[in-house]
Formats: C-alpha cells, structure tokens, sequence
C-alpha cells in the first residue's frame, strides 16, 4: 500500500496546500522535516468513525510543537475527515488521510470495509495498461496510448488488514485473472494492485523504484470492489495514467523488459572464458530508479550496476521517463557490463564531434544502436524541457541539423557515436528500409559483442576483428559498411616516392594478414638536395590514428635525432585519470582528442643525401584513446 498512497500524495497536493482546518500537536521546536500521522492503516465500516493525530518532526527527529495541521482525505466518497482528524467511513474502499503543514505532509491509509464478511469463492480477471506517450521526430504527438503492463506482478489485497490474498502476473496482453480464493475470515472490501517489478520467476527481471534510499516499489491499484456483496469481478480495468505520472514507471518496465527479452532472444551467450553453452544470455536483475521531481541524471552506473532516470527537477523540467530511445540507450550499457566489456572513460560527449576517443565513441555508438534494435526503430528522439533532439539512424537524418555539417557529413570515422551506431544498424536492419549489403538482425551483433577479446578495448576496431573472424562469409559486406562511413580497415598500395612539395600521400595503418595492427609505411623522399632543408609530416588523421615517424637513410639505418611521435612533444601514454562512474559525464580521461593533428608528427631536417625513406607506424606510446589502426596523410615540405 505504500506505493499507492506516494501517488495519492502527488494528485491531491494543491488541494492540500488550500485546505484548512485545525488540530494542534507535539512540543519543542525547529523547522519541521516530517510529519508522522497515526494510526498509519486503520480499518472501519460505513458510519463509523476514527481518530487521527500529528506529529512534526525535526531533522533531529524532535517532535515540534504548536503546529496546526490541515487535514484532508483524498477520496471524500470512501471517507472523511474533519478539521480535528476525526475521520468516517462513507463506502468501501481504500482512502489516503493526509496531514499537512505548509508544504510538508503526512499519511495514513483508511480501509473502509463491508461489516458482513468476505467472499469464500472469488473470482476476479481483468486488464492492466499503462498510457504510452508517442513521439515521432519532433518529439511527442500528444496522443496517449493504452499499452498492456507485460509481465508484472499484481497483488489481491484485502482492505480488512490490507493482507494479500494471492499473487499474480500480467500476461503478455496485460490480462490477469484469479479464481478460488477465500476472504471470508475478513469483512468484505479488496482491490488489485499492479506493481512497476516484473514476476521474479521470469526470466525478465526488471523493477522500477523510487530512490536508492527508500527503494518503494510504484504500484497502481484497481478501484476497490465489495466482496461482501458478490463473489464475481470479472472486466476489471487497471489505468497508469500519464497524467499522474506513474504511467511512466511502467513505460521503463517495458522498455527494459523489451530490451532484456532482445538480449535473451539473441543466441547462446558464449563468451571467452567461460564453459560452452547452448542457451541463452539472460540478462540479471535491473533496478532502475526513477522519481518524480527528481534531478539526477539519466544514466547507468557501472559501480552500483543500476540506471537512474531523469524525473524532472532540473530547471528545464526535463523528464525521461517517457524518451524510449534514452532509457534503452541505458539498457544497452547495462547489457554489455553484464556479459561483455566496456572501455569507455565516460564524459560528455555531442553528436557534432567526430574526434571522439575511440573506447567513449564505440560504446555510445552501441547504446544508441541497442536502442533502435529493441525498439526495432531507427529514430532516436530525446526531449527536454519544450525542445527535443532527434536523428534517425537510417538516412542520418536530424531536424535540427539541417544546416552544413548535416549528419551524413559529420558521422564518419570510427571516432564519432553515430557512425559506429550507424555501422551496427547497417548490419542489422531490415531489407524494407535497407540501403547497405546486409540484413542480419540483431544476433550476428551480439554474438560479436560476446565474442570480444576481453583483454582489449572494445572498439570498433576489435569489433570488425572479431565479427571477420566469426563470419567471414558476410565480411565484405561490413567492409562495405565501414567504407561508407570513411572507416578504413583495408590495407594501402605500397607507397611511391614523396616529392619535395607535391601532393600529399593518403595511408592507412592497416595490414592485410594475421596482425593488422604491425602495419610500417615505408615511403621513399626523392629529389632531395643535399644540404636543402625540409619537414616531413604526417596531418589530416582520421580513424583514432597515431602516428611515429622515423627518417633512415637509403640502406633504412635510422639516423640520428630524426624520429618524432608528436609534433607537440607530449606524451600520452597514461591519460587515463580515473574509474568512470557509468555514461553520466564525469569521465575518468584526460586524453587529447583524436582530431587531425594532435597525435601527428613532424621532422624538420637537413637532408643528408639526395634520397631517404620515411617510416611510419603506430605509435607505440599512443594514448588508450586512441586506436591501433589509423589512417593519414603524409606530405614532404621545403622551405
């Protein structure tokens, strides 16, 4: 009954704040921090009556005195209240008695109960939904959808004592049903109640709670039906309103329990390092935290192993309970903790960089990608406040980027988000709204992600590795991806000869063998004049490349001094400054960006003959954000 009375509290507050009415309490002072209301549950037929008193509490937990309490019961037609909280039952049925100080209040529940006793043969079925809010690209519609509650506990409660009488599920449909149970050793009078947790013995596991303090469950109760006068309830209707806003802790309940049921349909979970299996992954339990007016962010964090979800209290009023596409972004951080790796530092990140760091890039990519997977749509739509960002995964699409750079320009290489989301949507979609080589669904993806070496970062550059050495047969069709989104995991002709001033050269750091990642560029500087001064450079790096630069003679002898991994000289190489706390901004890197200079080198020199070579390879001091393939340009400059 606890969940009830919290909503009971949130619908009758502005009449709580006008209602007047007496009824003194409690000795002492400070400011008031609690109000407690006794009796907390009572119980009473039609036309009798009960006494409720006050107490106001300090931080201390000090009882406060000469306070004057308002009193008001939220359902007048169950029972009433007085200004001196003597309260009367008026019909069975389950009434919230608030007490209420300023802004502060207090309550009990007051069961009104038939005084001829229960059925001994109830029967009960009905229906449980929940108001789903629809959005398209400009946010919500406006429409409000009955959508089935799937899978989640409902109680029969008696109000005599408020004992349950029998336990249930909601059927796939939202329908429930009861038969043959006894409430006659109690007076008549029960209702159901739908709880924001799935039924434990499911192998989706989800609940929805208020804070990690109080951890209150959200419920939704039928309206309350007389047993004492009839044994049959059958068409019973159970509404999570949007309006009150429990609607929404039941819109979580089912996007993370299509999220988990993803998860569960997508193959055996076979990971490295553990026993061969043949069934399923089946995510663990997930709580999630939601709260109206709350202001913590939406996020998962990976130390506590649950995901908070934005209520509303921060100065935009933003709210996520209802953004599907954020909720389930979450999920898919939380599955990949589960039975696979994540690497990524964490931080704020936006959709116009392109430069990300490749472990943060690659795990946002995935979590935008898991959310249009379980949701089986390629839009992603975040609102806050009165204004919303969208973008659709499948044309890269966004109404507010409409003027250059658009998506399709900015989402390339594998160090932005949305072209590592891209790429995985690519795999997975469907012929009908399809422009790429393959239609794979979600279990080629995921068996991927399982299949990740869990000694190195989950990129996407471990990810095409792994997903050719899984199914080389749909290889060059994620080549054709890949190459679509500027990401380059092919090998480069040998090199020609570099120019004093000519064009520059396009490389990748790639090899077309077992280790891709021992590529060297050797690339021959011709037509230099002994004595000329020159700078060889490697610029314009894209894909998380990081370049060193050696010069060696013609006989490829190293010389001297002329070798540079930096051109600004630092090193990077121990970046990383702390333990990220989940995808909620604060990040544990102090890594440069990957953009196309900072990791690049520079050698000025004196040439000592009339030709040298040039060797370029990954860095081997390269900062965790960067990538162990790469690509870039290569340019001989006099003067």
């Amino acid at each position: 009954m606890h969940i009830q009375i919290r909503f009971r509290i949130l619908l009758g507050f502005a009449l709580l704040l006008s209602a007047c009415g007496g009824g003194k309490g409690g000795s002492g002072g400070g400011a008031i921090a609690q109000i407690e209301v006794t009796p907390q549950q009572a119980n009473l037929s039609p036309g009798q009556t009960i006494q409720f008193s006050a107490t106001a509490r300090n931080a201390s937990g000090n009882t406060i005195g000469d306070v004057t309490f308002s009193w008001q019961s939220l359902d007048p037609n169950i029972a009433t209240i007085d200004s001196n909280g003597l309260a009367t039952g008026r019909g069975v049925g389950v009434a919230t008695i608030v007490a209420a100080s300023g802004t502060f209040t207090g309550n009990a529940d007051l069961g009104v109960v038939n005084a001829a006793r229960g059925a001994s043969n109830l029967t009960l079925s009905g229906t449980a939904q929940y108001e789903d809010k629809p959005f398209d690209q400009n946010g919500f519609t406006g429409a409000r959808t009955p959508t089935p509650i799937r899978g989640a506990v409902v109680n029969l409660i008696a109000i005599d004592g408020f004992a349950t009488l029998a336990t249930g599920a909601t059927g796939q449909d939202g329908t429930f049903s009861f038969s043959g149970l006894d409430n006659s050793a109690r007076r008549g009078g029960i209702y159901l109640q739908v709880l924001s947790m799935t039924d434990p013995s499911s192998a989706t596991k989800i609940e929805i709670r208020n804070n990690p303090d109080e951890r209150a469950l959200f419920g939704v109760s039928s309206a309350s039906m007389d047993d004492g006068a009839g044994s049959a309830f059958t068409g019973v209707q159970i509404l999570a309103s949007a309006a009150s806003r429990i609607g929404g802790a039941f819109n979580s309940l089912d996007v993370f329990s299509k999220a988990s049921e993803l998860i569960q349909s997508a193959g055996p979970c076979n990971r490295p390092n553990h026993p061969p299996t043949a069934s399923p992954c089946v995510p663990p339990l997930l709580t999630a935290y939601w709260e109206p007016g709350g202001s913590t962010g939406t996020f998962y964090d990976n130390q506590q192993n649950v995901i908070y979800i934005l209520g509303g209290g921060t100065s935009d009023k933003d709210t996520d309970e209802y953004d599907d596409s954020v909720i389930a972004h979450e999920y898919g951080h939380f599955a990949v903790a589960q039975f696979s790796h994540d690497n990524s530092p964490g931080g704020s990140h936006v959709i116009t960089d392109n430069a990300q760091d490749i472990r943060l890039s690659f795990s946002e990519g995935w979590g935008n990608f898991f959310s249009s997977a379980a949701r089986n749509n390629p839009l992603y739509v975040d609102t806050f406040g009165q204004s919303v960002f969208s973008f659709e995964l499948e044309g890269l699409t966004s109404p507010q980027l409409l003027a250059p750079p658009t998506l399709p320009t900015l989402a390339v290489y594998d160090t932005h988000e949305l072209s590592n989301a891209k790429v995985l949507w690519d795999i997975f979609d469907a012929p009908a709204n399809d422009d790429d080589p393959l239609q794979l669904g979600f279990t080629p993806v995921w068996q991927t992600i399982l299949q990740l070496p869990p000694l190195s970062p989950a990129t996407m550059e471990f990810f095409w590795l792994t997903f050719k050495g899984l199914d080389p047969g749909d290889a060059p069709g994620l080549q054709s991806i890949l190459q679509a989104r500027k990401i380059e995991f092919t090998a480069d002709p040998a090199p020609s000869a570099l120019m004093p001033d000519g064009a520059a050269q396009h490389h990748t750091l790639y090899k077309s063998d077992t280790d891709p990642t021992a590529d060297e560029d050797v690339i021959p500087l011709n037509g230099l004049t002994l004595n000329q001064h020159y700078t060889v450079e490697t610029l314009n790096l894209t894909n998380a490349a990081d370049t060193f630069l050696v010069i060696t003679d013609a006989s490829e002898n190293p010389i001297s001094g002329l070798q540079n991994d930096n051109r600004n000289g630092a090193d990077d190489q121990s970046c990383d400054t702390a333990t990220p706390v989940g995808d909620n901004g604060q990040s544990g890197s102090a890594c440069p960006p990957n953009d196309k200079l900072t990791l690049s080198s520079a050698i000025s020199f004196t040439a000592p003959a009339a030709t040298l070579h040039a060797h370029v390879k990954h860095s081997p001091i390269a900062p965790p954000s960067a990538g162990l393939f790469g690509s870039y340009d290569i340019q001989l400059k006099s003067p």
